[in-house]
């Protein structure tokens, strides 16, 4: 379990082999062979003991800022488990162990998008060539993924796999769109658009969640097995957030087919004046719908992923 303390003025602090979480309105004791990561997101005491505790059952102990993303860890300075499993995945980010990883993560995100345009062709009355031909270039991508054999190359070959059908997939989501928000093409930094703003933000806070989960689990965050590392990035990140960005688009296409949108959730910006942001009304509103709809499946299925992943990465790769 993930314990994670939000409340400001709260106590972390060690009792044998438990830990007592001491907020100002309860206590609650917690025996370490349960936990397997506290996060810690507000201002509060923690006592060396409790460090202690957490290093001893190699618990990770993270600090991050309110909204979950993290700064900050303890670990131990011994070699453990947590050690082990980032040799093996710094030794398997291009190796066969590391496409099979790959693969798996290209193949649930393209199902997904298929599920949702599926789904969405459903709800239409009248047929959409749009939907039709995206549904069929994904099915097209997914024949040639489960034909896809492991080379040194993977990882260009499964980028071009899956941006084949990106362009048709944006396509079917804006002709679903109300007129006013439809859009020409994905844009990114900045949104050109009001779809493509709300999109870019509620991807930044999924971005936060499976950063969090990541470090918990004791991966490397900045190592990735489908992205190429790049300097100061989380690659790792990167790749487990493809997971989740049909859910992610569901969420968005709802706000816009429902009518939830507002006019006032959207700004413009002196240093990027063709670009399109959302407001603080914009913003919160976001905030809020992604924690009520999202946040919490999206942490439990990355740690779930995470653990999948630990004993896959064990296996031994071979380079060719």
């Amino acid at each position: 379990m993930i314990v994670e303390i939000s409340e400001h003025g709260s106590v972390l602090k060690r009792d044998h082999e438990c830990f007592i979480v001491q907020t100002p309105t309860e206590k609650t004791e917690v025996p370490a062979e349960k936990i397997d990561a506290i996060i810690v997101t507000a201002n509060a005491l923690i006592s060396t003991q409790a460090v202690s505790l957490c290093l001893e059952k190699n618990i990770q102990l993270v600090l991050a800022n309110w909204s979950g993303k993290p700064f900050g860890r303890f670990w131990v300075s011994t070699p453990g488990r947590a050690t082990e499993n980032r040799r093996r995945q710094y030794l398997n980010q291009d190796t066969a162990v590391a496409f099979e990883v790959s693969k798996d993560i290209v193949a649930r995100k393209l199902k997904a998008q298929r599920k949702l345009l599926v789904d969405l062709k459903g709800n239409r009355k009248t047929p959409n060539e749009a939907i039709n031909n995206a549904i069929n270039a994904i099915t097209k991508s997914l024949h040639n993924l489960n034909n896809l054999e492991y080379t040194s190359s993977f990882k260009q070959t499964l980028l071009g796999i899956e941006g084949f059908a990106a362009a048709e997939y944006f396509l079917a989501i804006s002709a679903v769109l109300p007129k006013k928000y439809v859009f020409k093409e994905r844009s990114r930094q900045p949104a050109q658009d009001k779809f493509n703003a709300v999109l870019n933000y509620v991807y930044g806070l999924t971005y936060s969640t499976v950063e969090k989960v990541v470090i918990l689990s004791g991966l490397d965050p900045n190592a990735g097995i489908y992205h190429a590392d790049s300097y100061g990035k989380p690659t790792l990140v990167f790749d487990l957030i493809e997971l989740f960005r049909a859910k992610v688009d569901r969420i968005v296409v709802k706000l816009f087919t429902k009518k939830y949108v507002k006019d006032s959730w959207f700004a413009s910006s002196e240093e990027a004046p063709l670009g399109v942001f959302l407001s603080k009304e914009g913003r919160k509103a976001v905030i809020t719908v992604y924690m009520n709809d999202a946040c919490e499946n999206i942490e439990k299925e990355s740690w779930s992923y995470c653990r999948k992943m630990m004993p896959t990465l064990a296996k031994e790769g071979q380079v060719t």
